[in-house]
This record gives C-alpha cells, sequence and structure tokens, in this order.
C-alpha cells in the first residue's frame, strides 16, 4: 500500500514540476520548481495555476491516460495558463469555484482531441487549449450574475490590498522602481507577465534560471523579444501592451518553439525567428482588432497559429533543408545541436545497407566506375574484379587456357543478405579471348535486398550455382563460381547495385561498407566508399573472438566491476528498436551498433561518473579484425565532454559554429595469436580539440580476453563479463 502511495506521489509531483518546465519547452524539473516558486509571489494567481494541474492531472490518471504523459506534463502546462487567467480575471468565490472546474474540464477535453487530431499531421498543439477555453469562459461570462470579475480600480484597491498582506510583497516588488535600459526593463516584464506578475525580480529569477538552464534558448527568447520591441517602435505601438494579457509572451514562446525547439537551431532557424516576427506582431494586432470588440484577448493565440501554420508548410517538404528537424526531441537545444552534428559528422554520408565485396581473398578492380572499356554511359557505375599476382598478371602458364587464370572457378559470394531473385545459367564459358556478345551478361545472378535494392553478379561460370531461385542467403554465402560468359574476354566478376531486377539493368552508384586496400606497408581501411580502378581489395577479416565478445545481443547480461563497486548491465531495445546498454545503478544508456565489421556507440544518455560511460568512452568505435595497426577515428559528441571553461561559450555559438570536438581513435596493438587470438588488446585516446589545439588527451586500453573486457584509463580500472 505504502508503494503504490509513493507512486502515486511521485507520478503527480513529476507531473506538476514538468508541468511548469513545459511552458518554456523543457523536461527540468529544476526548472519547473522554479517556476512555480515564481507563480506563487502572487499567492492567488499561484495556487489557482497549481490546483488546476492537480486537477488536470488527477482527471487524466483517474480516466486512464498514460501516466508517461501526465508526469511528462502534456496534459498539465495548458492548465497552468488556465489557473492563474481565471483567478487573475475573477473573484473567489462559490460560483467561481463551479466555473474553475469545469473550465479546467474543458481545457483538458480540448488537450486530448486537439493532440489526437493534430498527431496525425505531426503538429503541436502548443497553447490552443488555453487559449479556446478563455474564449469560452469570456464569451459565456457575462451570463453568469454570481461571477464577479476583478475590474481594473478592484486590482489597484482590493486585490493590491491582500497582495500587500503577504510578508514577501516587498521583497518581490523591491526592484520594480530600479533604473535599467528600457529594452531590458520591458523585456523583465514581459517574462514576469507569464504568470501575471508585474515584478522585475520575478522576470529576472526567470531569465537567470532560463539562462542557466540553456543558453540557446536565453538567445532565441530574447531575440524574439527584440524584434517585437523594436516592431512596436517603428509602428507607434505603445510598448507597455507588451507586458498585458500574455501579448509580448508570443515572442518569447516564438522565439523558443522556432527557433530551437522545434527546428534544430541554426543559422536559418534563427534568421526564421527574425524574419517572422514583424509577421507575428501583424497577426497579433489583427486579431486584437477583430476580437477586442467581443471582450475578448487573444492572450498566445497569434503564436500558436503562426508555430502550427509554419511546422505544417514545412513538413511538406521532401528534403528537410535548412529548415531540420530534431530526429528525436532532447528538450534540451545544446544537446540537440551537439548530438545532430555529430551524428551527420558520423553517419551523414553512410548507407543503411552494407555491400562487402562479393569474393574471397584479395582480388584487384580491374575496371571502376566510368571505365574505359564496357563500363561506358548509364551502365558506368560498375565495378569488374579479378586475380593477380604479384607481378600484376591474371594467370600462370602460357595463359592459353581459362583453368590457367587465377580468377577461374574461384568462389563469387553473397555481398549481403537477401533472396535470389532470378538465375540465368544458359552461356557457355568463352575460350581466352573470344566473347559472346549476343549474351552480354553471360551467367548472372539478381539478389533482392529488398526495399528496391538489387545486386547484379556476371560473367559466371557455367553449372556452378550453389543456390536456387527463392533462396534466401546471408552474407558471404557462396553462390557460384567465377567464369568466363557473356562479354568476357578472361575470367572476371561483374558487379553491379540496381534498382530494378531486370539482368542488364543500368546500375547505381552504391559504395561498399569495408574493405581494405592493399598497400607496400599496411593495408588501409576505407569505410563507406566506392573501391578505386586498379586497387588490390579485400574484405576486413573478422575476429570471432571480438565479434563475440561485443555481441550486442537484446536480453544478454553483462557484468561490470569497477571502484570497487559491482554493477549489472542489460542489453535491450527501445520504441525505435536501437539497441542500448543500461544500466539501472546510474540510471545510464548507451545506444550501441555492432554490425559484424565495427562495434560503435550511437549515443549516451545518463551520468559522465556513469562506469558505463567509462565503456562508451573507451570502446567508442573498434574494428572486429585481427588486423594490427589499422586506426579508426571518429568524433564524440560534446554533450558530456567540454574543455573547462568554454562550456557556456561553445554554447551559445553552438548553432553557428563548433570551436571544440573530442576526436577519438582507436587501435589494435597487441594479439597473441595472428590467426586464432584468445587475447587481444586496442589502445585508444580521445584529444579534445579547442581552436585547432589540442588541451588534453585521454589514454585508454582495452583488452579482451574470452568473454570478459578489460579497460584500463589513468588509474581507473574497468571489468565487464559478457554472460
Amino acid at each position: 500500500m505504502k508503494s503504490r502511495l509513493q507512486s502515486f506521489c511521485a507520478l503527480h509531483w513529476n507531473g506538476i514540476l514538468h508541468s511548469y518546465s513545459q511552458i518554456f519547452f523543457s523536461q527540468d524539473k529544476w526548472y519547473g520548481a522554479i517556476l512555480l516558486m515564481v507563480s506563487l509571489f502572487d499567492y492567488r494567481l499561484g495556487l489557482g495555476g497549481l490546483a488546476a494541474v492537480l486537477l488536470t492531472n488527477l482527471l487524466a490518471h483517474l480516466l486512464g491516460f498514460s501516466k508517461e504523459q501526465i508526469a511528462s506534463g502534456l496534459y498539465g502546462f495548458n492548465a497552468v495558463f488556465i489557473g492563474i487567467c481565471l483567478v487573475y480575471k475573477f473573484h473567489v468565490n462559490a460560483a467561481f469555484l463551479v466555473l474553475f472546474f469545469f473550465s479546467v474540464v474543458l481545457g483538458f477535453m480540448l488537450t486530448i482531441w486537439l493532440e489526437t487530431l493534430f498527431s496525425k499531421h505531426k503538429i503541436p498543439i502548443l497553447t490552443l487549449p488555453f487559449v479556446l477555453t478563455l474564449f469560452v469562459v469570456d464569451l459565456s461570462v457575462d451570463s453568469f450574475h454570481n461571477i464577479q470579475s476583478i475590474l481594473p480600480f478592484d486590482r489597484f484597491t482590493v486585490v493590491l490590498a491582500k497582495q500587500m498582506k503577504a510578508p514577501w510583497y516587498e521583497v518581490v516588488h523591491l526592484f520594480d522602481g530600479a533604473k535599467i535600459p528600457q529594452m531590458l526593463y520591458y523585456y523583465l516584464k514581459t517574462v514576469a507577465s507569464i504568470f501575471f506578475s508585474d515584478s522585475i525580480l520575478a522576470g529576472s529569477i526567470i531569465v537567470v534560471a532560463l539562462l542557466f538552464l540553456s543558453r540557446i534558448k536565453s538567445t532565441v527568447a530574447f531575440l524574439g523579444f527584440v524584434f517585437a520591441f523594436v516592431t512596436s517602435k517603428m509602428m507607434g505601438v505603445d510598448i507597455q501592451l507588451l507586458t498585458q494579457n500574455l501579448a509580448g509572451v508570443n515572442y518569447l514562446f516564438w522565439g523558443m518553439a522556432i527557433g530551437c525547439f522545434f527546428l534544430i537551431p541554426n543559422t536559418y532557424s534563427y534568421l526564421l525567428v527574425i524574419g517572422l516576427t514583424p509577421a507575428l506582431f501583424l497577426i497579433n494586432s489583427g486579431i486584437e482588432s477583430l476580437i477586442g470588440s467581443l471582450g475578448l484577448s487573444s492572450y498566445t493565440l497569434s503564436f500558436s497559429l503562426l508555430s502550427i501554420l509554419l511546422l505544417f508548410i514545412l513538413g511538406q517538404r521532401s528534403k528537410n533543408r535548412f529548415f531540420v528537424f530534431p530526429y528525436i526531441q532532447y528538450y534540451n537545444p545544446e544537446k540537440t545541436v551537439y548530438k545532430n552534428v555529430n551524428y551527420l559528422q558520423r553517419f551523414g554520408q553512410s548507407v543503411l545497407f552494407k555491400f562487402q565485396l562479393p569474393f574471397l581473398g584479395q582480388w584487384k578492380v580491374s575496371q571502376g566506375y566510368d571505365g574505359g572499356i564496357t563500363h561506358l554511359g548509364a551502365w558506368g557505375k560498375a565495378l569488374d574484379f579479378m586475380i593477380t599476382d604479384e607481378e600484376g598478371v591474371t594467370c600462370f602458364g602460357n595463359c592459353a587456357q581459362k583453368e590457367d587464370f587465377y580468377s577461374f572457378n574461384k568462389p563469387v559470394t553473397a555481398p549481403a543478405d537477401g533472396y535470389v531473385y532470378s538465375i540465368s545459367n544458359i552461356s557457355d564459358d568463352n575460350e581466352i579471348n573470344q566473347v559472346d556478345t549476343r549474351k552480354n551478361w553471360g551467367n548472372t545472378i539478381i539478389l533482392n535486398h529488398l526495399n528496391g535494392l538489387y545486386s547484379q553478379l556476371s560473367h559466371l561460370k557455367k553449372d556452378s550455382f550453389k543456390v536456387r531461385i527463392g533462396d534466401y542467403v546471408t552474407k558471404g554465402t557462396v553462390l557460384a563460381a567465377c567464369g568466363n560468359s557473356g562479354r568476357s574476354p578472361e575470367p572476371h566478376i561483374h558487379f553491379q547495385v540496381q534498382y530494378s531486377p531486370e539482368i542488364g539493368a543500368a546500375p547505381c552508384p552504391y559504395p561498399i561498407g569495408y574493405f581494405f586496400e592493399k598497400t607496400p606497408g599496411k593495408p588501409i581501411l576505407h569505410i563507406g566508399e566506392v573501391p578505386r580502378e586498379n586497387a588490390t581489395v579485400f574484405n576486413v577479416p573478422v575476429s570471432e573472438l571480438l565479434l563475440h565478445a561485443f555481441e550486442a545481443k537484446p536480453g544478454r547480461t553483462l557484468r561490470a566491476s569497477f571502484d570497487g563497486k559491482e554493477y549489472q548491465w542489460t542489453i535491450a531495445t527501445d520504441a525505435y528498436n536501437k539497441t542500448y546498454i543500461h544500466c539501472p545503478e546510474t540510471k545510464s544508456a548507451a545506444y550501441v551498433e555492432n554490425d559484424g565489421t565495427l562495434f560503435y556507440f550511437t549515443d549516451f544518455e545518463g551520468k559522465k561518473s556513469s562506469p558505463l560511460y567509462l565503456f562508451y568512452r573507451s570502446c567508442f568505435k573498434l574494428l572486429l579484425s585481427n588486423e594490427k595497426g589499422i586506426a579508426v577515428e571518429d568524433f564524440i559528441p560534446l554533450t558530456k565532454e567540454h574543455p573547462p571553461g568554454t562550456k557556456w561559450i561553445q554554447d551559445f555559438l553552438a548553432p553557428f559554429i563548433l570551436f571544440t570536438r573530442i576526436r577519438y581513435q582507436s587501435e589494435l596493438k597487441e594479439t597473441d595469436n595472428a590467426h586464432f587470438p584468445e587475447k587481444i588488446t586496442f589502445r585508444t585516446h580521445t584529444d579534445t580539440i579547442s581552436f585547432r589545439i589540442r588541451t588534453s588527451r585521454i589514454k585508454t586500453s582495452v583488452t579482451v580476453s574470452g568473454n570478459r573486457i578489460e579497460i584500463q584509463s589513468k588509474k581507473q580500472t574497468l571489468c565487464v563479463d559478457w554472460a
């Protein structure tokens, strides 16, 4: 019983704090607590907002709505405005309490309806439930004779007298007469007016807390206000109107919503805020003129309408150019920028489907893309492979017969998983320097890799096929043997990727996921590239020890030991089917991929002090191969890594430029056996680079032995055992 009560209290406490923090597009509970405290400076208004949130969340809980959405403040943040606004406009009596109750219920119903309606188009409802609820109240209240409106005279006599009885009144209004620049004065007043307050102190607390919460959010909120202030001056509008009935709040919310929340903050989102602020000013003025005669105020309607219109229009594009929607909403614009930039750096040019070379061993690219022999015009994006010796010769002996060529009868393998779509096995193998132009492609197999992607392998040996049409094959499965059929003067493999299943369809350019290029020294690793003509290439040989040790299979359990403490980690998948390692003790999660060639992390959420973060940073990207001396480089996002003293500066500049980078490098240094190792050691390091100058380096060793991974960094040791 006690546990259920604790769970109930925790749910609604989180729901209250998140309802307030959602006002500033945040999920930080400490910021929500500050906003709640500031709203209580005028305890009448503050209690009205708090009561409305509690009533809304209790109603949602009672009716069986999502607990996650209750806790997130989704239902409650409009209720904050409804509760405060009602108490601000009317005297509290028995009739008012009835009006209050049904107004909050109406706001909740509108939230559910609009959320369901708008979610189909992936656009937010913003403050529409609050505005529509107040429209209904304002239009109907004249019919309720027992509801007493607070007139301007009452506000400066009766209400003010009640406010002044509060012991903290003098403190709250201590700085109201301070001499500060006009723009700053009205900015603080406008911020305070979010809670229908005119206290400079209240506005200052919210602004300073917002600065600590997010530098980007502070910037775009101020940017929206500044251009509204300038527009008001130019148009000859009374500046004081910005502090009344949430008029100026429209521009604060506009700046945050478009500048850094619904769009990834960048130069273009900032310019969009600046460029459309005058339009928002016109919309707000027009709506006020239209409904003013009805005794209504538009509140935050203009911000909601323009934001929804803009987001709907941007959502109709075929490409996210200039104005980019965040893939995951972090409720933190700095984190959104850092993770988005890092993602584009790491995966912007990568492809979802990773092909490997369609053979075993080392082969030479005898003809590359747009080669001068047969890879011409629309059929130029194809590759030919053949085997050569150290002198570059393709055959031995007198080279008179096809059997004298190194490539002939060698296995041809599946470049990726897929289904055998078609097989052509009707061409005899040519004698050397003879070609069959009537059956240009010779014996061919087409693989269907789904999602509209096919691969073609041609000039295969007749009757060498090991699979049949309809078979499902995995990457590396032997399909047939290299032959000399079709337009082929000597044995070789023709390979191409295409978007249609016909034999001989025009190929499309498509990179190979991973491959090595042979050089006089150590081989060069290529990731997501097309092999160049005349290069000798081979697939990355994968270490079974590493492949198994870093197998990220959901349901697998890991036991970690760090600083004398034991941790138990589990591997799971989220709603996006992304695999992650979860540390329940530190409430941290590291998102991971193992594609059979690389083990790498894509994201981390949680505490930097967690041992899982040490695992994440040390094993950020590892090549699962026995090949020594191959450096693998990458960049770690800045969300957890900042040089001392530069964080705030970088946060302010993040939408425009990143002057700090965290460069990661890993390299296999030691192995006890080149072919069947039982122990492998990587050396990794992370370099912090600011203004192109390396300011620090952290070195780490990662030793893999059986199912154990031992990480040593500075004086720290982390042991991870994969069950």
